[in-house]
């Protein structure tokens, strides 16, 4: 939590050429293991920051109100 409190910071699902996929926080590059993730997600503060590949699968999160911090900045 302490990594998605940063100012820019993200959780994201990326995926590699073998084909596995891992979440991260960007920009750190921080890999957080998938059940600590999982319940990130859970989370109401963790909101959907981009839509992703396809609409409605998102790729990345950020902590907190942020669509409204934007306005701010």
């Amino acid at each position: 939590m302490h990594l998605l409190r940063k100012p820019d910071a993200r959780l994201v699902r990326l995926h590699s050429n073998n084909g596995g996929a891992g979440f991260y926080v960007w920009p750190s590059g921080d890999r957080v293991p998938d059940e600590v993730a999982q319940l990130l997600l859970r989370r109401n503060d963790i909101q959907p920051y981009d839509s992703g590949l396809f609409p409605g699968h998102p790729q990345s999160w950020r902590l907190g109100n942020w669509r409204e911090w934007a306005e701010h900045i």
